[in-house]
């Protein structure tokens, strides 16, 4: 099968960001994800999901007494999930609890754009960074079959995601996310 999840993913530790005592920082902690993924059952209660996601956390706005930058976020996750269907050998239950796993490929994308600066000089530009790690995460969540060919999913999960430098002013990215997702069942998955 094959779907889309929207929802959230709060980086926790993005209240924590630091700046020179003379700056001010706004930034969001809780900001919008979503994801396509494709799932393929195996035997026995077991699913294996790929999915692409998106998470957009937005700008983080830097002022200071002589004017403003911020940095636009997005970081994007490439994931292999393990999933597992305790209830499986119940397949007329519409309600399909499940646990699953994985790890992310993650990209984090970090555009500066410098806003304006008063004094004898104007600076104005921007620039893209482009920073990579690996992730891990954990969750679980419900399926709801609706139809032979819809599924209805709400799925939990903690992310752990760590880079080696600043994106947007932030090393880690870990925390909760929570999507909805709906599903289209290819025949024969």
């Amino acid at each position: 099968m094959f779907g889309l999840r929207l929802g959230f993913w709060s980086a926790l530790d993005a209240k924590n960001i630091r700046s020179s005592p003379s700056s001010a920082v706004l930034t969001k902690v809780t900001a919008p994800y979503g994801e396509l993924f494709f799932s393929n059952g195996l035997k026995k209660g077991f699913a294996f999901e790929f999915s692409l996601g998106s998470y957009y956390r937005g700008e983080t706005r830097y002022n200071d007494s002589l004017g403003y930058y911020w940095k636009r976020v997005t970081i994007y996750p490439v994931s292999a999930v393990g999933k597992y269907y305790p209830l499986y050998s119940q397949s007329e239950n519409l309600w399909q609890p499940y646990l699953d796993g994985g790890i992310s490929f993650v990209s984090g994308v970090e555009n500066l754009r410098l806003g304006e600066y008063t004094g004898p000089v104007t600076l104005v530009g921007d620039y893209t960074n482009t920073y990579l790690a690996f992730g891990l995460f954990a969750g679980g969540g419900m399926d709801f079959v609706l139809s032979r060919l819809f599924v209805l999913g709400l799925d939990f999960k903690y992310r752990w995601v760590n880079f080696g430098d600043e994106v947007g002013g932030l090393k880690d990215y870990s925390g909760p996310e929570a999507t909805l997702g709906l599903s289209y069942v290819l025949k024969g998955t």
